[in-house]
């Protein structure tokens, strides 16, 4: 995957589960010339033996044992530089080792999914879906953001998830105003607006997803609204995709209809982002995006409307690009969902 007449060094801990198949923050992977060294300490070593492909060779040993390896080969490392701290390059450098940065060839292999990866990221947002239909059956008046966001994560584990993608925004009324409000002790009371965006980890890679839903029975005119437009935005986006697409174009889609909508300006992020062991990569659907969508390609899309003080609505699926047009990996309606409050 990487080329094979150089030298790499791969530390971050999803860099490395992408590339090995063995996720850790203990190993320090090196990339030889297409020979493919995992260096682990004792506490992992057996584990990992037993787990890497026959085309990998576990070595025993941890920092010390991979940059002793790498100052022998005596020619320029590439690292990183996204995830390589200063400490490190420097002690890296003391060694007479010259560095490189390789951090756009990774994004770029990471960008298009192998069919075994769109499987894991499937299966990711399959236990998502079924963790949030479960906690929809527990809400009830009185309950705060954190305890649905810990029922919904224990969901997760029940399920056969390894954790969360990223923190769990549950937010109240007022709160689901803030994009990315964090989760604390509101307390759910009739007639509220719902807004939850989570997800998973399954096998190394992400899942997300965001609902808004109504508690109670009587939603105001405004907010049907609001719901109305950004699910109108978030259609017409799906729909609209095609192979080779600007990712500017992508993200203008839905901008456009929120400002039919009287909206525009109320939608204050990008319209999407890559989904795979990362829960943000390539590639950027915002007005500021490079590049293109195509097939093999993981991405979100999710429009929202922001009213300060009264609520949010922000409807997100993650979905793949296959044969030239989006394909969501969710089930859950997108349509307005109400929750009788008792």
């Amino acid at each position: 995957m990487l080329k094979n007449d150089r030298l790499y060094l791969i530390t971050d801990e999803k860099q490395v589960g992408y590339l090995s198949g063995y996720r850790t923050a203990d190993a320090y992977v090196v990339f030889d010339h297409g020979k493919k060294l995992f260096f682990i300490d004792s506490r992992y070593f057996y584990a990992v033996r037993k787990r890497l492909s026959k085309d990998w060779e576990a070595v025993l040993g941890s920092v010390r044992e991979a940059i002793d390896y790498i100052a022998e080969r005596r020619e320029k490392l590439f690292v990183d530089f996204d995830y390589t701290t200063l400490t490190f390059a420097d002690k890296l450098r003391s060694r007479g080792i010259e560095l490189s940065d390789c951090g756009a060839e990774l994004k770029e292999m990471m960008l298009y999914k192998s069919e075994e990866e769109i499987k894991n990221l499937q299966k990711a947002c399959t236990i998502a879906e079924k963790a949030f239909k479960n906690t929809l059956k527990i809400i009830k008046a009185g309950m705060t953001e954190l305890e649905v966001a810990t029922y919904l994560e224990g969901q997760f584990k029940a399920l056969g998830a390894s954790g969360t993608s990223f923190e769990t925004i549950v937010a109240f009324g007022a709160n689901s105003a803030v994009p990315h409000h964090q989760t604390g002790n509101a307390v759910l009371k009739p007639e509220t607006v719902v807004l939850m965006d989570f997800g998973c980890l399954y096998k190394g890679y992400c899942s997300d997803m965001t609902r808004t839903f109504y508690f109670g029975s009587k939603p105001s005119k405004e907010f049907l609204k609001v719901y109305d437009s950004v699910l109108r935005a978030h259609e017409a986006t799906y729909d609209g995709i095609y192979e080779g697409i600007p990712c500017v174009e992508v993200d203008k889609i839905a901008r456009d209809v929120l400002t039919e909508c009287g909206y525009g300006k109320f939608f204050t992020h990008s319209l999407g982002h890559g989904v795979g062991v990362n829960i943000h990569e390539a590639p950027s659907l915002s007005p500021k995006g490079t590049g293109e969508v195509h097939s093999g390609m993981v991405h979100s899309i999710e429009p929202g409307v922001y009213l300060d003080g009264k609520f949010g609505v922000r409807i997100e699926d993650t979905v793949y690009m296959k044969d030239g047009k989006a394909q969501t990996f969710m089930k859950v309606t997108k349509k307005l969902i109400r929750i009788k409050a008792e």
